[in-house]
């Protein structure tokens, strides 16, 4: 073999030798086991920005201070009358979805938007089979009243009644981590009148 030919198989050996790692592939030494995805907590629970945001449909007078704390609290699917705890939405058309079913049609609505760390919202997997009950069901208030009461999280990821495999949230106002919802917005918001006439109609 003359000494280019010889050059040339160097080469290749060596190109070989470094497109293999030093030891046998894992799939061929060990075994691996899947892990079974728990309940509510694939990646869309965790969204890879490690932010979670969250909308609320509110009136000209909270613009101010759309997600802060109400004098009163009336009650809802998921906390008793006097629980002090903001229900907001995963989405925008699930914060308007909300609104609709739940206030009177204003004249004038905002939109507000906000953003608070994954790590500070804890996920309600167990639930009562009367959750999605109206009217709503003492089982379901006592998810919400127990919550607030430990001050477990600053927020509690539970799925809508509305929208199936849609979720809502709610916000404890007093929790310490409020510090931490962050990019607060409010825009005014403009709701489609064939949605409130068909609303109203039934």
């Amino acid at each position: 073999m003359n000494q280019a030919a010889t050059g040339k198989k160097d080469e290749l050996d060596r190109a070989l030798d470094d497109s293999f790692p030093a030891s046998d592939p894992p799939a061929a030494t060990s075994g691996t086991t899947a892990t079974p995805t728990q309940p509510h907590t694939a990646a869309v629970h965790r969204p890879e920005t490690g932010l979670v945001h969250v909308y609320r449909v509110v009136a000209p007078p909270d613009a101010d201070a759309p997600f802060g704390r109400q004098p009163t609290y009336s009650a809802g699917r998921w906390t008793s009358a006097g629980t002090p705890a903001l229900y907001v939405s995963g989405s925008a058309a699930g914060a308007i979805l909300e609104h609709l079913a739940h206030a009177p049609h204003e004249q004038e609505l905002l939109l507000a938007s906000a953003t608070l760390p994954d790590d500070c919202v804890v996920v309600q997997a167990a639930l009562p089979s009367t959750w999605s009950d109206f009217p709503h069901h003492p089982q379901a208030q006592c998810i919400g009243d127990q919550w607030v009461e430990a001050g477990a999280s600053l927020a509690l990821k539970l799925p809508s009644a509305l929208a199936p495999d849609s979720f809502n949230y709610l916000i404890n106002p007093g929790h310490v981590d409020k510090v931490l919802m962050q990019s607060i917005q409010v825009r005014p918001l403009r709701i489609d009148p064939r949605l409130t006439q068909r609303t109203e109609a039934s």
